[in-house]
């Protein structure tokens, strides 16, 4: 899939996600404190490296990543929605969409907070 795409249009691909991340609205505000060329460094290699490409993912595990962050079912489900608009805009063939958006699913447990996405009353003490 990375050979399909190409290193320039994964690139191209990237830079918008990331730019449509950053000045969203709806979750922009989570990203104020982080360098958006360093992220797109790190999202760039992440991508490369699911879609098979010869590229070495330096930055750090998700779940330590986005440990420090109260990123909830709502925010992750805003960010796979504009990766996926992001993908058919660029024309990017559908199973490498399919197969972009499952892999973003599958990191839902170590990103998220309400993983299952429901509401849960806190533990009672």
């Amino acid at each position: 899939m990375y050979d399909e795409l190409g290193e320039e249009r994964l690139r191209r691909i990237v830079d918008v996600f990331v730019d449509r991340v950053f000045d969203d609205v709806m979750i922009g505000y989570l990203f104020r404190d982080v360098d958006r060329e360093r992220l797109k460094r790190m999202e760039l290699q992440f991508a490369a490296r699911h879609l098979g490409g010869p590229v070495r993912y330096e930055g750090k595990p998700i779940r330590e990543a986005h440990a420090p962050h109260p990123i909830f079912a709502g925010h992750f489900n805003r960010r796979r929605e504009l990766l996926r608009r992001t993908l058919e805009e660029h024309d990017v063939p559908a199973h490498i969409v399919e197969h972009w958006i499952a892999h973003t699913e599958s990191l839902r447990a170590q990103v998220t907070r309400d993983a299952a996405g429901r509401c849960e009353p806190p533990d009672e003490v």
